[in-house]
Protein backbone atom coordinates (compact mmCIF):
# COMPACT_ATOMS: atom_id res chain seq x y z
CA UNK A 1 0.00 0.00 0.00
CA UNK A 2 1.45 3.53 -1.21
CA UNK A 3 0.08 6.73 -0.81
CA UNK A 4 1.69 9.12 -3.53
CA UNK A 5 1.94 13.13 -3.11
CA UNK A 6 2.87 13.07 -6.97
CA UNK A 7 5.81 13.39 -8.81
CA UNK A 8 9.14 14.71 -7.13
CA UNK A 9 10.99 16.45 -10.24
CA UNK A 10 14.10 16.93 -8.24
CA UNK A 11 16.41 14.53 -5.86
CA UNK A 12 14.66 13.11 -2.63
CA UNK A 13 15.68 12.15 0.76
CA UNK A 14 13.57 8.93 1.71
CA UNK A 15 13.96 7.25 5.55
CA UNK A 16 13.30 3.56 5.32
CA UNK A 17 12.02 2.56 8.32
CA UNK A 18 11.17 -0.64 10.33
CA UNK A 19 11.85 -2.08 13.63
CA UNK A 20 15.30 -3.55 14.05
CA UNK A 21 15.91 -6.93 12.30
CA UNK A 22 12.66 -5.94 9.58
CA UNK A 23 15.33 -6.12 6.68
CA UNK A 24 16.12 -2.64 6.00
CA UNK A 25 19.60 -3.33 5.34
CA UNK A 26 19.38 -6.48 3.16
CA UNK A 27 16.45 -4.46 1.03
CA UNK A 28 19.09 -1.29 0.61
CA UNK A 29 22.10 -3.02 0.03
CA UNK A 30 20.78 -5.03 -2.89
CA UNK A 31 18.41 -1.83 -4.33
CA UNK A 32 21.75 -0.27 -4.25
CA UNK A 33 23.51 -2.57 -6.02
CA UNK A 34 21.41 -2.46 -8.85
CA UNK A 35 20.99 1.38 -8.99
CA UNK A 36 24.22 2.59 -8.69
CA UNK A 37 23.43 6.30 -8.31
CA UNK A 38 21.26 5.61 -5.14
CA UNK A 39 23.17 5.80 -2.39
CA UNK A 40 22.38 3.98 1.18
CA UNK A 41 23.18 5.11 4.86
CA UNK A 42 22.55 4.12 8.16
CA UNK A 43 21.26 6.22 10.36
CA UNK A 44 22.66 4.50 13.28
CA UNK A 45 26.36 4.92 11.83
CA UNK A 46 25.90 8.51 11.48
CA UNK A 47 24.69 8.88 14.80
CA UNK A 48 27.77 6.17 16.56
CA UNK A 49 30.15 8.49 14.64
CA UNK A 50 28.35 11.60 16.55
CA UNK A 51 28.73 10.78 19.83
CA UNK A 52 31.67 8.88 19.83
CA UNK A 53 33.79 7.71 21.99
CA UNK A 54 29.94 7.52 23.54
CA UNK A 55 28.07 4.04 22.63
CA UNK A 56 24.29 4.41 21.79
CA UNK A 57 23.47 2.57 24.95
CA UNK A 58 25.32 5.87 26.88
CA UNK A 59 22.69 7.90 24.22
CA UNK A 60 19.60 6.31 25.53
CA UNK A 61 20.54 7.86 29.10
CA UNK A 62 20.86 11.15 28.38
CA UNK A 63 18.33 13.88 28.56
CA UNK A 64 15.97 14.21 26.06
CA UNK A 65 16.97 17.71 25.03
CA UNK A 66 20.62 16.24 24.25
CA UNK A 67 19.79 13.36 22.40
CA UNK A 68 17.53 15.34 19.93
CA UNK A 69 20.40 17.57 19.62
CA UNK A 70 22.14 14.75 18.07
CA UNK A 71 19.23 13.55 16.12
CA UNK A 72 19.55 17.03 14.65
CA UNK A 73 23.40 17.11 14.43
CA UNK A 74 23.09 13.75 12.00
CA UNK A 75 20.38 15.28 9.55
CA UNK A 76 23.11 18.33 9.17
CA UNK A 77 25.05 15.46 8.44
CA UNK A 78 23.07 13.73 5.85
CA UNK A 79 22.54 17.42 4.03
CA UNK A 80 26.30 17.19 3.60
CA UNK A 81 25.87 13.54 2.32
CA UNK A 82 23.48 13.91 -0.11
CA UNK A 83 24.80 17.26 -1.81
CA UNK A 84 27.06 14.77 -2.75
CA UNK A 85 24.57 12.19 -3.91
CA UNK A 86 24.17 11.42 -7.65
CA UNK A 87 20.73 9.87 -7.02
CA UNK A 88 18.29 9.50 -4.16
CA UNK A 89 19.53 8.82 -0.58
CA UNK A 90 17.90 6.32 1.17
CA UNK A 91 18.50 6.35 4.90
CA UNK A 92 18.49 2.99 6.90
CA UNK A 93 16.18 4.31 9.97
CA UNK A 94 13.44 4.11 12.47
CA UNK A 95 10.41 5.86 13.22
CA UNK A 96 10.16 4.68 16.77
CA UNK A 97 12.87 2.71 18.93
CA UNK A 98 13.04 0.80 22.49
CA UNK A 99 14.79 3.36 24.77
CA UNK A 100 18.07 0.74 26.31
CA UNK A 101 17.71 2.27 29.35
CA UNK A 102 13.57 2.89 30.17
CA UNK A 103 12.64 -0.06 28.02
CA UNK A 104 9.73 2.48 26.74
CA UNK A 105 9.43 3.21 22.80
CA UNK A 106 9.86 6.29 21.77
CA UNK A 107 9.34 8.44 18.37
CA UNK A 108 12.45 10.04 17.38
CA UNK A 109 12.09 11.92 14.28
CA UNK A 110 12.52 15.46 15.16
CA UNK A 111 11.43 18.76 13.23
CA UNK A 112 15.17 18.76 10.97
CA UNK A 113 14.01 14.93 10.36
CA UNK A 114 10.28 16.59 9.45
CA UNK A 115 11.84 19.38 7.10
CA UNK A 116 14.53 16.80 5.62
CA UNK A 117 12.79 14.06 4.26
CA UNK A 118 10.69 14.34 1.18
CA UNK A 119 9.13 10.22 1.20
CA UNK A 120 8.60 7.25 3.96
CA UNK A 121 9.45 3.77 3.80
CA UNK A 122 8.12 1.24 6.21
CA UNK A 123 9.23 -2.31 6.23
CA UNK A 124 6.13 -4.07 8.09
CA UNK A 125 7.65 -7.65 8.83
CA UNK A 126 5.84 -10.44 10.97
CA UNK A 127 7.51 -10.75 14.37
CA UNK A 128 8.98 -14.50 13.38
CA UNK A 129 10.54 -13.23 10.38
CA UNK A 130 12.10 -10.56 13.05
CA UNK A 131 13.28 -13.25 15.22
CA UNK A 132 15.02 -15.38 12.77
CA UNK A 133 16.66 -12.33 11.30
CA UNK A 134 17.77 -11.09 14.82
CA UNK A 135 19.10 -14.99 15.30
CA UNK A 136 21.41 -14.46 12.19
CA UNK A 137 22.89 -10.93 12.75
CA UNK A 138 25.70 -11.00 14.46
CA UNK A 139 25.57 -8.32 16.39
CA UNK A 140 24.50 -8.09 20.05
CA UNK A 141 21.00 -7.14 21.00
CA UNK A 142 19.02 -7.40 24.04
CA UNK A 143 16.29 -9.76 23.94
CA UNK A 144 12.71 -9.45 23.10
CA UNK A 145 9.73 -11.27 23.12
CA UNK A 146 7.77 -12.04 20.39
CA UNK A 147 4.94 -10.15 22.23
CA UNK A 148 7.47 -6.87 22.39
CA UNK A 149 8.79 -7.31 18.75
CA UNK A 150 4.91 -7.62 17.88
CA UNK A 151 4.12 -4.33 19.81
CA UNK A 152 7.34 -2.60 18.39
CA UNK A 153 6.47 -3.21 14.77
CA UNK A 154 2.24 -2.21 15.62
CA UNK A 155 4.12 0.79 17.01
CA UNK A 156 6.63 2.16 13.95
CA UNK A 157 3.72 1.54 11.55
CA UNK A 158 1.14 3.61 13.59
CA UNK A 159 4.13 6.32 13.64
CA UNK A 160 4.55 5.54 9.91
CA UNK A 161 1.67 6.60 9.23
CA UNK A 162 1.22 9.77 11.26
CA UNK A 163 4.73 10.95 10.22
CA UNK A 164 3.58 10.69 6.74
CA UNK A 165 0.19 12.28 7.21
CA UNK A 166 1.80 15.08 9.18
CA UNK A 167 4.58 15.59 6.98
CA UNK A 168 2.23 15.51 3.97
CA UNK A 169 4.75 13.24 2.08
CA UNK A 170 4.14 9.62 0.43
CA UNK A 171 4.56 6.50 2.39
CA UNK A 172 5.32 2.69 0.74
CA UNK A 173 4.62 -0.07 2.97
CA UNK A 174 6.20 -2.98 2.64
CA UNK A 175 4.61 -6.10 3.48
CA UNK A 176 6.34 -9.25 4.53
CA UNK A 177 7.34 -10.89 0.84
CA UNK A 178 10.04 -12.20 -0.64
CA UNK A 179 13.26 -9.89 -1.28
CA UNK A 180 13.07 -9.22 -5.13
CA UNK A 181 8.51 -8.49 -4.35
CA UNK A 182 10.07 -5.94 -2.35
CA UNK A 183 12.80 -4.44 -4.69
CA UNK A 184 10.14 -4.08 -7.29
CA UNK A 185 8.15 -2.26 -5.10
CA UNK A 186 10.91 -0.17 -3.77
CA UNK A 187 12.16 0.34 -7.41
CA UNK A 188 8.51 1.61 -8.95
CA UNK A 189 7.90 3.81 -5.60
CA UNK A 190 11.31 5.40 -6.14
CA UNK A 191 11.12 5.53 -10.18
CA UNK A 192 7.33 7.43 -9.33
CA UNK A 193 9.09 9.71 -6.66
CA UNK A 194 12.20 10.79 -8.49
CA UNK A 195 12.92 9.41 -12.13
CA UNK A 196 16.90 8.45 -12.23
CA UNK A 197 17.01 10.07 -15.47
CA UNK A 198 15.22 13.44 -14.47
CA UNK A 199 17.82 13.79 -11.60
Amino acid sequence: MSQDAGVISKRVAICVGGVPGAGKTTLLRAHVAREMRDTQVTGSSIVKAIIAPSSVHDLDGWASERRQAVREQSIHELRRIQEKCAGRLLVDGHFTLRNRTTGALEPIFTPEDKKFFQALVLIHPRPESVVAQRENDGRARSAESIDDISAHIEVELLEGRRLARDMGVPLLELAECDLSERLQAIAEFLDRLAPLNAS
